[in-house]
């Protein structure tokens, strides 16, 4: 048995990892080499490329509502997640982060763009919808909560400082920038947790080796930075280079891979995997967080020989490997759960209200163990909220936008998961 395919039998499992490749950069043409997206099924070890995008370069892939969307230089590309087949594709530029959030698709950008930083495109069919104006420079990382959209923007090149863009999702207009200053240069991921938003600021290129977290309060509106000491990220190139689970982030210090704790503020293990080679050009190029499993799921490659991806847990143990292609600079994972809801699982110990709910549902679990993540299914099983904060006494999720119809809550906490369910009017 494959170390990933006992997951099946939880109530989520990975159904497959999706890497896209920039494969070889060419600077002139004729171009041959062109990025390539590929899956790998954890349960049966079988990996396979499904599609080829005729340009350069990769900067992000989502997965979200059995969609699997691509962003790759001048090109973003939506593919059924069953089927592997493209749905739909839309030339665009300057091309940064993908998002999605209640079937829109938040698209940050960067240079050579110069006015609108971010677009909001239909997640059906990359139709645009809005375009962001008035953000002051280029956007990377993006996350939601339940009343706005927090994006990086790590401002005009050269970088001088970090702020954290703050969006009404209702109207996507800007409602405020915050300025997290100098310390706060090299703005990258960032990520919701308990209230705050962490922001992963890396170190800039050719600068010394010291980077910082910046921790955001929602509720205060006030922020604090955290110095590291160390090598953050990967010469701040802009990909995704982290991952979160459970209170523990997971970043790049000294071109290996260490954690910091979320809740103490404070450096976990510096080296939980160690620099592959980064003297000979060997680099985690891209990684994620396995929630489920407490797995790190790593590519490794050197751009022009090398493509590996090696997942390992979290404590450091190696796991399983399979091939990629080269540059494989974005990376993600299929999370999926049963359609079919047990209603003798429900807990009554959950409470909501109100029930009917028309706008916004209050969430509150006042069990002794602790919470590790809420997700709200559509009567199908379809996803359309989840949050992996890992302490909660209660949470606020906007149900406005929601069409009518019965939905259910899973709450999941170390000693289980339960679930009850809701009628939205």
């Amino acid at each position: 048995m494959l170390p990933w395919s006992g997951s099946a039998q939880k109530n989520e499992w990975v159904e497959q990892v999706i890497v896209a490749n920039g494969n070889k950069y060419e600077v002139t043409p004729p171009f041959d080499d062109y990025v390539t997206v590929q899956t790998y099924d954890p349960a049966t070890g079988i990996t396979s490329v499904f599609d080829e995008i005729k340009t350069q370069s990769v900067q992000d892939v989502v997965i979200a509502n059995y969609k699997i969307y691509v962003a790759a230089k001048d090109s973003i590309v939506v593919y059924d997640a069953n089927s592997l087949q493209r749905l739909a594709a839309v030339a665009d530029s300057g091309l940064s982060r993908l998002f999605v959030f209640n079937n829109r698709l938040i698209v940050t950008k960067k240079q050579p763009i110069k006015r609108f930083f971010v677009e909001i495109l239909d997640a059906s069919n990359l139709s645009l919808i809005a375009r962001v104006d008035n953000i002051s420079g280029d956007c990377k990382g993006v996350v939601s909560t339940e009343d706005s959209i927090y994006i990086a923007v790590s401002g005009k090149l050269p970088e001088t400082e970090g702020r954290l863009a703050v969006l009404n999702h209702t109207n996507w207009k800007l409602t405020r920038e915050i300025n997290f200053g100098t310390t706060a240069v090299g703005i990258n991921d960032i990520y919701s947790y308990g209230g705050f938003i962490f922001c992963i600021n890396e170190t800039p290129h050719g600068g010394t080796d010291v980077g910082s977290i910046t921790a955001y309060n929602i509720f205060s509106k006030t922020f604090t930075n955290y110095v590291i000491d160390f090598l953050v990220g990967n010469g701040n190139f802009g990909v995704k280079n982290s991952g979160i689970a459970g209170n523990m982030l997971y970043l790049t210090l000294d071109n290996g891979i260490g954690s910091f704790n979320l809740d103490t503020r404070m450096i976990a293990d510096s080296v939980i995997f160690p620099d592959p080679g980064f003297l000979i050009h060997i680099i985690y190029s891209s990684y994620t967080t396995d929630y489920v499993n407490s797995y790190l799921c790593m590519n490794i490659g050197n751009g022009s020989t090398l493509g590996l991806n090696v997942t390992g847990t979290t404590a450091g143990d190696s796991v399983t490997s399979f091939q990629t292609g080269l540059n494989a600079n974005a990376i993600a994972l299929d999370y999926r759960v049963p359609v079919a809801i047990d209603d003798s699982k429900t807990d009554e110990s959950i409470v909501l209200y109100p029930n009917p709910v028309e706008n916004r549902l209050r969430i509150i679990y006042p069990g002794n163990s602790p919470v590790t993540g809420i997700i709200i299914r559509d009567i199908t099983g379809r996803t359309i909220y989840q949050s992996h904060e890992p302490t909660f006494t209660g949470a606020w999720v906007d149900c406005s936008a929601y069409p009518s119809g019965l939905y259910f809550v899973t709450v999941k906490t170390d000693s289980g998961i339960i679930s009850t369910k809701f009628i939205k009017k």
